[in-house]
């Protein structure tokens, strides 16, 4: 197993402090090794913006420096304080791991499950997981496949195979590596990295507005039935859950309604405070530097913002796929 590969473990962690380099060192012109920042500076920048395209490439060419970008990758995520790419980039690094666990043998594969505070067991009779680590895992899937009450379950141990044992790894990886995202960066630091950085917002506002979406006028009957039932609750007066003012906040914002506009919403609310839910709204939309998009399907229901299906829904898994959808059928018909 390379410690490169996956750069987020503790003993990956532990060779870089061994080789001596500091992200000041690197980064400081004229530089006594500029081979090798150039080629760590590079592969840091890749990793951010293959977090923004979906996909961080995968690069053996130079294990030193594909063990050293990831820590300025980090820090590049962190000068940019963008809470969306700080999760994009953490599911990317995570995904970016998990093809290459797959290529690993067995004995490897514990050793970094290890690392990642999971203690399988392998013997004769297989492989297993104890439910504690499984369920620290498991606890973001949704696939009812993964749910403990479906699996095999003896004397507290879970039964798994190499490929799901991998999948788990995938998710303890993932929380690893947005750990104390964002880290406090000397401003100097973040100065250096400054070209890099202007790439990168760059592709992340070119890949918003690719993700934008545009419905043209906001059709009320198109709207799914968990939304239509937020609006019916707060037009009556009802004050809705946290989780489902922002899941109606986002959608309002996303099909085309402007701020004033979603603030109107909320006016029959008996806890109605404008300049509040307008501070609210506008940064929901972006005013802080962040904006969000709503919540999938799977989401809304485990929040229980669901109301239940109708038949569209069935072939969605967005509430912005549902109004998209609706809208070409027609609105409400």
């Amino acid at each position: 197993m390379s410690l490169s590969d996956y750069p987020f473990s503790r003993e990956a962690a532990a060779r870089v402090k061994e080789t001596g380099y500091s992200l000041e060192g690197l980064l400081e012109e004229p530089n006594r090794e500029p081979r090798l920042s150039r080629l760590v500076r590079r592969r840091a920048s890749d990793r951010v913006l293959g977090a923004v395209r979906g996909e961080i490439p995968d690069e053996r060419a130079h294990p030193l420096a594909e063990l050293l970008s990831y820590p300025l990758a980090r820090v590049m995520v962190s000068c940019l304080k963008d809470e969306h790419l700080t999760r994009r980039y953490a599911l990317a690094e995570a995904k970016l791991a998990s093809r290459k666990m797959v290529r690993e043998d067995l004995s490897d594969l514990l050793l970094l499950a290890r690392d990642l505070e999971v203690f399988p067991q392998s013997d004769q009779d297989g492989l297993r997981v104890h439910f504690s680590d499984y369920l620290k895992a498991a606890s973001r899937m949704r696939s009812p496949g993964w749910k403990l009450v479906n699996r095999s379950l003896d004397a507290g141990w879970v039964a798994v195979t190499s490929h799901e044992l991998a999948r788990l790894l995938e998710e303890r990886a993932r929380e690893r590596v947005g750990q104390s995202l964002p880290l406090p960066v000397p401003e100097d630091i973040c100065e250096k990295l400054r070209a890099d950085l202007e790439r990168i917002e760059e592709e992340l506002s070119a890949k918003r507005a690719e993700e934008r979406v545009d419905l043209g006028e906001v059709t009320e009957d198109a709207f799914p039935p968990c939304i239509r039932g937020m609006l019916d609750q707060v037009s009556k007066g009802t004050n809705l859950a946290h989780t489902a003012r922002f899941a109606l906040t986002t959608f309002l914002l996303a099909v085309g309604m402007d701020v004033d506009e979603v603030v109107s919403v909320f006016n029959t609310s008996p806890d109605f405070d404008e300049e509040r839910t307008r501070y609210q709204v506008e940064h929901i939309a972006g005013k802080g530097g962040t904006s969000y998009r709503p919540p999938s399907c799977a989401t809304m229901a485990t929040y229980g913002n669901c109301p239940g299906e109708d038949r569209l829904c069935r072939w969605v898994n967005h509430p912005l796929s549902y109004y998209e959808r609706k809208l070409k059928r027609g609105g409400g018909g």
